[in-house]
């Protein structure tokens, strides 16, 4: 497994969610499968779009190689331990967590 944080967040959270929710990467290779696991990509792309912050999001990655071959419920272990730690402090209400599954073919997520 590995973390990742992206400089996007600047741009539009519009496009952004639509990217995630695309049903190809950014080479246009067809995704093998993608589901939202946290979160609304319109919820997301209303506060963030409409936020006068010049980095109006923060972007990253949490990937699993084929090998890691990570279960459903592994899978949702580890967003609930990233989301406790990176909101810790917070209430529910106080941020927004918009987390997407892309599968591809050779197994990796």
């Amino acid at each position: 497994m590995m973390i990742k944080f992206l400089a996007h967040g600047k741009g539009s959270a519009t496009k952004a969610a639509a990217y995630l929710l695309s049903s190809h990467d950014h080479m246009g290779i067809k995704r093998s499968g993608v589901k939202t696991l946290r979160g609304s990509g319109e919820l997301l792309s209303a506060i963030a779009d409409s936020s006068g912050f010049s980095q109006r999001y923060t972007s990253g990655v949490i990937a699993f190689a084929p090998t890691d071959a990570p279960s459903d419920k592994e899978i949702e272990n580890v967003l609930a331990s990233f989301e406790n730690l990176a909101f810790a402090g917070l209430q529910r209400d106080d941020y927004h967590f918009f987390a997407v599954l892309h599968e591809e073919e050779d197994g990796s997520k």
